[in-house]
């Protein structure tokens, strides 16, 4: 187990004494922590307000490797949803906010060698039409999944961006494909880009400040 966590950077064996020691993607990982807790706080409001207002769930979700991990979420009115809650992890390529991540970070995730892999008949699968899913959340600002991860789930997400202007969180509104239609989604995708906006403005992004 140890070699493991050598061979991954969690542990490093001194040349002196030999022991180990924890490794610097310790480090990576107790930053990650500290910053996820500070955006929870953060993110908190937005979540509850998001949630009163358009009666569906909200997320706060960060990319993980190649899935995306619930940080908090609120619950909206309706007894149908995805079943998730808090922890829960998700295949990034199935998921409205693995698509905002991905399209926004500096190392997004690499194509998988057997694949992208169908959750659903509507997944995307094929990696040049992931990419170009990509391109258009950077072109609109916000991503879609319609029943991508789950039959009669649709969710809309968009970015939040931290103060040094990077994205590693993402917000995101879903519920049943019976309430959230295709008429609907334009006013879901205003609604949880401007409490994105909310959000990344109290982490401290000021995009006056960078010429966008």
């Amino acid at each position: 187990m140890l070699s493991v966590l050598e061979r991954e950077g969690f542990v490093v064996r001194s040349p002196e004494s030999g022991n180990f020691q924890l490794g610097p993607e310790m480090i990576v990982l107790g930053s990650r922590a500290l910053r996820a807790f500070d955006v929870r706080e953060a993110a908190r409001p937005e979540l509850e307000a998001l949630a009163e207002i358009t009666g569906e769930d909200v997320t706060l979700e960060s990319l993980v490797g190649a899935e995306v991990l619930i940080l908090d979420e609120a619950r909206g009115r309706s007894l149908l949803g995805l079943d998730s809650s808090i922890g829960t992890r998700w295949p990034a390529h199935a998921t409205a906010t693995g698509k905002v991540l991905n399209a926004l970070s500096a190392a997004p995730m690499p194509e998988p060698p057997g694949g992208l892999q169908p959750i659903t008949d509507h997944t995307i699968t094929s990696w040049s039409q992931w990419t170009a899913a990509l391109s258009r959340v950077r072109e609109q600002g916000y991503a879609t999944n319609i029943e991508e991860l789950e039959y009669g789930y649709v969710s809309v997400a968009a970015p939040v961006y931290d103060r040094e202007g990077r994205t590693t969180v993402s917000l995101s509104i879903g519920g049943s494909v019976h309430r959230v239609t295709g008429d609907r989604i334009p006013a879901l995708a205003a609604s949880v880009r401007q409490a994105a906006a909310r959000l990344s403005n109290r982490l401290g992004y000021r995009p006056d400040l960078r010429g966008s």
